[in-house]
Parts: C-alpha cells; sequence; structure tokens
C-alpha cells in the first residue's frame, strides 16, 4: 500500500513542487529579466496611444522593484509611484517631457503592464498629485495596439533626488512614413 502512495508522489507531486520552488526565487521575477528597453518601449507605445500627442524629446526612465523606494521619495517620480505598492516583480516605466509639463507612467506586474496615469501641467505649469490619481486607468488591449509614432531610443542616465542611478532613454520620434 505505501509502495502505491510512494510511486505517485515521486513522479508526480514532487516535480511539480520543485518546478513551483524553482519559478519562486526572490529576485527573479518577469520584470527582472527583460532589459529596461522593452519596458520604457512598451509605455511609449501606450502613452502615445493615450496621450495622443508627440513623444519627441520625452525621456523614459525604469523603475525596477528595488529602486522602487528611491523613486517614492523623488519630486517628479513620487506622485506617480505612490499609486501601487511596490512588491517583487512589480516595475514602471515613466516618460516625461523635457519641459516635465507631460508625463505617463505605465505599471508592470512582471512583464504585463496594468495600469497607466497621463497628465498634462494645469495652469501653474506643473503636474498636480491629483491630477496624476484622477488620470490612472486600467491599460486596455486599445492601448496596445501600436502608435502612429516611429520611435527611436538613445541610452540615457538619470538619478533620482536621493541619488539612484535610473536606466533611462532619450526618445526620438517622427510620425510613421505610410507606402
Amino acid at each position: 500500500m505505501r509502495l502505491r502512495l510512494a510511486v505517485p508522489f515521486l513522479f508526480f507531486v514532487l516535480p511539480a513542487a520543485l518546478l513551483v520552488a524553482a519559478r519562486a526565487r526572490p529576485g527573479q521575477g518577469a520584470s527582472e529579466k527583460r532589459e529596461p528597453l522593452f519596458f520604457v518601449q512598451m509605455a511609449a507605445n501606450i502613452a502615445g496611444n493615450v496621450q495622443h500627442g508627440s513623444l519627441d524629446g520625452f525621456l523614459g526612465m525604469y523603475l525596477d522593484s528595488r529602486s522602487w523606494a528611491s523613486g517614492l521619495k523623488d519630486a517628479d517620480l513620487g506622485p506617480f509611484l505612490k499609486l501601487n505598492e511596490a512588491k517583487l516583480g512589480r516595475s514602471a516605466a515613466c516618460l516625461f517631457s523635457a519641459e516635465k509639463d507631460a508625463a505617463a507612467c505605465v505599471y508592470f506586474d512582471g512583464d504585463i503592464p496594468f495600469g497607466v496615469a497621463a497628465v498634462k501641467a494645469g495652469a501653474g505649469g506643473r503636474l498636480d498629485g491629483d491630477a496624476i490619481a484622477k488620470a490612472y486607468q486600467a491599460v486596455t488591449k486599445e492601448m496596445l495596439k501600436e502608435g502612429g509614432q516611429d520611435l527611436r531610443f538613445s541610452p540615457f542616465s538619470v538619478n533620482t533626488d536621493d541619488g539612484r542611478e535610473l536606466p533611462a532613454f532619450v526618445i526620438r520620434a517622427t510620425p510613421k512614413r505610410t507606402t
């Protein structure tokens, strides 16, 4: 009787448990396997579809779960990151215009975008935390469609207010050619 129970355990239950344990190792979230450019490119596509404007000259920054706390303390990134809690595998790609009068932040669980907040500056010329919170919405299939701009990304580096270096990219955009 015991042998009969041991065989299925050894061949089915034990390998399944080992597979689950291997996938759940800390620090191995899907977002940490991808390169920052992957997330910034996807965020740029989503932001272009939400804002309906050119992203030329925007700066795209990537924050993973390890840099989230520094981003929360940052004057520009903090109001966006406060909308979602930090957790393993969560990341964000935030895009700011050169004048910082328009911005968008796309949130990821693993490599799946789930939320976006896109805002333009109010009358005071600054991005407002309340406006950012009101702008938050779930990412839809429509937002994931390819946008009308050809985007090029040049590596750049920026620091949060507390000095943490973030991977960043300057975005150059041109209208897509129709042939």
